[in-house]
């Protein structure tokens, strides 16, 4: 009976990501006619092109504080440079097929981006360095783990 909360907020947490996943496919598929799953991976990209780009800027000693701009920045990069090509290259051929086969496209462009994200960040755990460097003792607590998935 103690686990009934949590187990409420959880569910109620997943609920809330499938309606905002409802919500920008609904957009996207009401202002372009087009139904693009591969959201998901122009997100992690993003994430991804982005989180390399603060280690770069954090081991080279750079402000910690601007880490943040930095991280935005390679995010909206990302976006930028990769959304176009995805679009004029590929999505601008499928706007007169039928909605089955769009969605099939963009799923295979799903599932051939989140492979090159493991081709080039890989997929095992990596260190980096901490963001607070105010003292030395946060500078002697090491490194943060976070997974690549």
């Amino acid at each position: 009976m103690s686990q009934l909360g949590p187990v409420f907020v959880d569910g109620v947490i997943y609920s809330a990501w499938l309606f905002i996943a409802a919500v920008g496919l609904t957009l996207v598929y009401g202002v372009m006619k087009i139904l693009n799953v591969t959201h998901g991976s122009f997100y992690a990209l993003g994430a991804y092109a982005g989180a390399s780009l603060t280690g770069a800027w954090l081991a080279k000693g750079y402000a910690p504080m601007l880490s943040y701009a930095v991280l935005f920045g390679g995010a909206v990069l990302v976006a930028l440079v990769v959304a176009p090509v995805i679009e004029r290259g590929l999505l601008r051929f499928m706007y007169a097929k039928d909605e089955v086969v769009i969605l099939l496209v963009t799923y295979a462009l799903f599932l051939i981006l989140e492979d090159v994200i493991k081709l080039v960040w890989g997929v095992n755990p990596t260190s980096s360095p901490s963001r607070t460097r105010s003292s030395a003792a946060s500078r002697s607590a090491g490194s943060s783990t976070r997974p690549i998935t």
